[in-house]
């Protein structure tokens, strides 16, 4: 939410005066100085700090200076203004500030506290819609196999009052966002994200930007989407994806919805999955290590990727097929170990869906493990690593 900053120069301007003074022992021209005040107005747009490389808002000095946590980084609005970075470090806060970066206690250094810290996200005012976090930087300890695959030793929760939370997540998040409904309307309804650190062992690291997004803008969500990718092209990750394949590990009791921003005169959205590692794996244990995909009801019955309408056919009909003897058009579930609209595929394909509005539907539930003992077995589903591209009608 950006507003404008209007700031009060006081120019003088000299005037050559006509009087001439012969007693002046220099014979100089007399200056007359007329005073204009200059109004000098700009917008509080993003910047980007030039020391931290962090994300600001531009504001004049005192501005900047008078907000707890402000930081001038650099020049905006041709010098008029300076590009105001908020960091406000600590365990828990009351976040009140828009572009407010929440990081751990001494970061860049690791936090390594068994406590819990608690941050209420403010809103600016009730007409404020979502808040956006950004992880610039999220690393805790991540899932845990003799818990299947749950978030147990650090996680971090979160409450929206007026709508449904988010899920629990943990593990290396670095370069994710998401967003929190806000409760347009209701001043004092505000929502909350917890995180619990159990161990005092563990390395932590966090730094998010929490952004206010106000209702109606062309950078709102839609209702009901948690994350929101607005270029045209792209990349999307399940949380937890990680570094390796060896590792990381997608995390349980996952459902929410990543939404794409409709470019104008785009007609239809492709996923294929990317060229970070084990970059679609989902459903499959060590016991059955055949690397093939599935698709459809059938074939995905447990985690899985929801996309409406999906086929490998990026121009006119395709046939794709679930576990004999099911075959469609296009199906709508896709999991396994390779992404294909053909079940038992050993290759990756482009999936295309026509459907609008461009939506996937992620749905992992809280079982993972080998089924014949899901609470200690790691079945090394990493999750996805998805690019996307959006063509033309």
């Amino acid at each position: 939410m950006h507003v404008s900053t209007r700031l009060r120069f006081l120019i003088l301007i000299p005037l050559l005066g006509s009087a001439y003074d012969p007693q002046s022992q220099a014979n100089r021209t007399k200056r007359l100085y007329n005073p204009l005040v200059q109004l000098v107005n700009f917008p509080n747009d993003p910047c980007t700090g030039s020391v931290t490389s962090l994300t600001g808002i531009c504001y004049s000095p005192d501005e900047c200076s008078g907000i707890s946590g402000g930081y001038a980084d650099g020049k905006c609005a041709q010098g008029f203004g300076v590009c105001c970075v908020v960091r406000v470090g600590g365990c828990g806060a009351d976040v009140k500030q828009n572009s407010t970066h929440i990081q751990n206690t001494g970061y860049p250094s690791p936090f390594s506290t068994a406590t819990t810290c608690s941050y209420t996200l403010k809103k600016l005012n009730s007409e404020i819609c979502f808040f956006r976090l950004d992880f610039v930087s999220f690393i805790f300890a991540g899932a845990q196999s003799s818990s299947k695959q749950e978030c147990s030793v650090d996680y971090m929760e979160f409450t929206t009052p007026s709508s449904k939370d988010p899920p629990k997540i943990c593990g290396y998040n670095n370069g994710q966002h998401l967003y929190m409904d806000a409760s347009k309307g209701l001043p004092d309804s505000n929502p909350v994200m917890k995180m619990t650190f159990t161990g005092s062992t563990t390395e932590r690291y966090w730094q998010i930007r929490v952004d206010q997004i106000p209702c109606g803008t062309v950078y709102t969500p839609p209702q009901g989407c948690m994350q929101y990718m607005m270029p045209t092209s792209g990349n999307v990750k399940s949380f937890n994806y990680g570094l390796d394949d060896e590792n990381y590990h997608h995390l349980d009791s996952q459902d929410y919805a990543v939404c794409f921003r409709r470019a104008a005169g785009h007609c239809k959205i492709a996923y294929i999955p990317s060229n970070e590692g084990e970059s679609f794996y989902l459903s499959f244990t060590p016991s059955t290590p055949t690397i093939k995909s599935r698709a459809g009801e059938s074939g995905c019955p447990a985690d899985f990727l929801v996309i409406p309408g999906g086929s490998d056919a990026q121009n006119g009909q395709a046939t794709c097929s679930s576990p004999s003897p099911n075959t469609a058009p296009n199906f709508g579930r896709f999991c396994g170990r390779r992404l294909n609209c053909h079940s038992d595929s050993a290759s990756n394909s482009a999936i295309f869906s026509e459907v609008l509005p461009f939506i996937i539907h992620v749905e992992f539930n809280g079982s993972e493990g080998s089924p014949s003992s899901p609470a200690s077995v790691d079945n090394k589903n990493r999750g996805f690593s998805l690019n996307y591209y959006q063509y033309r009608c």
